[in-house]
């Protein structure tokens, strides 16, 4: 399989988190709606299980650190390691270098995708936004300065109300017509993303793939794309060499269900997605799927086989989600890198 990144840069909020799995559904719905794969999307979306015709991970921001580009990517779901020998000062100290190191939820993986699971490697919220900062020309760092407090972060989230009329009586109500809210998520002006992405060039090529984005970018990602949420741009679409490493464990970078009975080790958080089927099938009666529990990116994997890792991805397709649609699948599979634990 080739290797990809897609550098993108939003230009609106989201409502929806720029996960791989949900990439992976806006891409079919694409491939569905403009022809983009090589005989068609229900010919690859039938051999899904067995030969994945594209894998996306989820975005992450990309930045710069000491003039190098870097990406800031989800701290390992790994345990606090266990150091004997210590006496109290230096217990002490380890829990407080602890303590300081849990408010640092992100690592920073230089631009090779060798991932260190150092604490130096570990930045907070505050951290990305500095860099981010640094990064930009002084024009476009003027406003940014003006931040304070809690909104110098990369990203922050806001509530936005939203209500139903009754045209009956042309107010809002109880029930179906209440006022309700939802969060919202939103990154600082000029920030650019990275979606990685492994691809089959028998089915799709480098320049399809860059107009499938471009055409989600348009048209808007996720939840209330039809309110203007959801827009970005695509900046780039670059070949990439597969991440190099003789590592013994994977670190992935999208929600993925291991397959059963694979794994000695297993560390992640659990993450659950509530589907809903968009476009023609919205109609039908039966638009949600069956929810499915999925361990977040950032799990650390070790394959009880080592031949699990001469694959660029770890995980399995996900079938029988639907009640509208028997042929439905999801994206169960991870993009990894290499790691030691």
């Amino acid at each position: 399989m080739k290797f990809c990144e897609i550098i993108i840069e939003p230009t609106a909020a989201l409502g929806t988190p720029l996960k791989g799995d949900t990439i992976f559904g806006h891409f079919c719905w694409q491939a569905a709606e403009n022809d983009i794969l090589h005989g068609g999307l229900d010919r690859w979306i039938e051999c899904y299980e067995e030969t994945p015709f594209a894998v996306f991970s989820s975005a992450f921001p990309k930045l710069t650190e000491h003039n190098k580009p870097c990406y800031a990517l989800p701290r390992p779901a790994l345990p606090s390691p266990i150091t004997p020998g210590l006496n109290n000062d230096e217990r002490c100290d380890l829990l407080k270098k602890r303590k300081t190191a849990k408010k640092k939820s992100y690592m920073l993986v230089g631009e090779d995708l060798q991932p260190s699971f150092s604490i130096d490697r570990y930045r907070s919220e505050e951290d990305l936004f500095r860099l981010h900062l640094t990064g930009l020309p002084d024009e476009q760092q003027r406003d940014l300065r003006l931040l304070s407090g809690k909104n110098r972060k990369l990203f922050g989230k806001f509530e936005q109300a939203h209500n139903t009329i009754n045209r009956l009586s042309m107010t809002t109500g109880t029930g179906r017509f209440a006022p309700f809210s939802q969060v919202n998520m939103h990154y600082q002006p000029h920030v650019k993303l990275a979606i990685f992405a492994l691809f089959d060039d028998d089915a799709v090529g480098l320049e399809q793939i860059k107009n499938a984005f471009i055409n989600m970018g348009r048209w808007g990602f996720g939840r209330d794309a039809s309110a203007g949420l959801g827009r970005f741009t695509v900046i780039k679409v670059t070949k990439r060499t597969l991440p190099q490493g003789g590592g013994k464990s994977a670190y992935t970078m999208a929600p993925s269900v291991p397959k059963k009975g694979s794994l000695s080790q297993a560390y992640f958080n659990p993450f659950t997605r509530f589907g809903k089927h968009g476009a023609a099938l919205i109609h039908t009666g039966k638009p949600f799927k069956n929810p499915v529990v999925m361990a977040d990116e950032g799990a650390v994997f070790t394959p009880k086989n080592p031949a699990d890792l001469q694959k660029p991805y770890l995980g399995t397709a996900i079938r029988g989600l639907s009640k509208a649609d028997e042929r439905t699948v999801m994206q169960g599979y991870s993009i990894y890198l290499p790691c030691d634990i």
